[in-house]
């Protein structure tokens, strides 16, 4: 039962205004063995619906949330610190901007729900699962329909968490962002040489594409991106056949 809740909630955990602490919890423990990390943009997630999922839960998602902006996992799917870690990710929730929505406890489960709510929608969420061997931190960014919850309420684990974000990463076009942090002038190096980029395209916090340009065919070039302020942003390529890389980098201006 726990676990049907989260998979409601699991798609709307947010990196806005509360992103800082769990992406810190997240850079934390995403590169430890055992553990599984994910991030998805609107367009990577929608691309990996496409390709070999065959869960329906993640596919509902698609008919639920009406602006997706992104998607932020991480599982540990045996573990013997599941509890520790639990507890750990919600001493960090701002209590300012996330409300409780949810808790379940039966004695061995622990799932703690807390959106960001405005009227009838819910447009943060981030949903957090503890059970005896199983962690799960989900944040998801996007606008779902209170009386739709229960549509979402199907079972999700760290097992099916961790066959997303593999499906997804199939179809993730490697690259990388120097330096970083950056004032703005970026170096983008990509690791494909017969599937060059076309497109670019950097998301501030809150979800808003605030820059998109085309970009030249070749490995290896330099963007600007020195008219943005300083903070953090989601840095998204597309490639000619159709494959997509997200990254964060940090805007330091002087």
């Amino acid at each position: 039962m726990y676990l049907f809740l989260s998979a409601a909630l699991l798609m709307n955990c947010a990196l806005f205004a509360q992103e800082q602490p769990f992406n810190d919890f997240i850079n934390k423990y995403k590169k430890e063995s055992g553990f599984t990390y994910a991030f998805l943009s609107k367009d990577l997630f929608e691309s990996t619906m496409k390709t070999d999922i065959k869960d329906s839960d993640w596919k509902q998602v698609q008919k639920i949330v009406k602006n997706l902006g992104s998607l932020s996992m991480l599982a540990a799917e045996k573990t013997d610190q599941s509890k520790q870690l639990f507890r750990e990710a919600l001493e960090l929730a701002p209590n300012e901007d996330l409300d409780e929505l949810l808790t379940v406890r039966d004695g061995k489960d622990n799932v703690k729900i807390l959106a960001k709510s405005e009227e009838s929608t819910v447009t943060d969420l981030v949903v957090i699962v503890a059970s005896e061997e199983e962690f799960v931190l989900i944040c998801f960014s996007g606008v779902v329909e209170l009386n739709n919850f229960t549509e979402l309420v199907r079972l999700i684990n760290a097992n099916e968490v961790t066959a997303l974000a593999h499906s997804a990463e199939k179809i993730t076009a490697q690259f990388q962002i120097s330096p970083n942090p950056s004032t703005g002038i970026i170096q983008l190096n990509f690791e494909e040489p017969d599937d060059y980029p076309t497109l670019l395209s950097v998301t501030d916090q809150s979800g808003k594409i605030v820059k998109s340009l085309n970009l030249a065919q070749q490995a290896n070039q330099t963007v600007n991106l020195s008219e943005l302020s300083s903070g953090s942003y989601w840095v998204q390529i597309k490639t000619e056949k159709g494959k997509i890389g997200v990254k964060q980098v940090q805007i330091v201006q002087r």
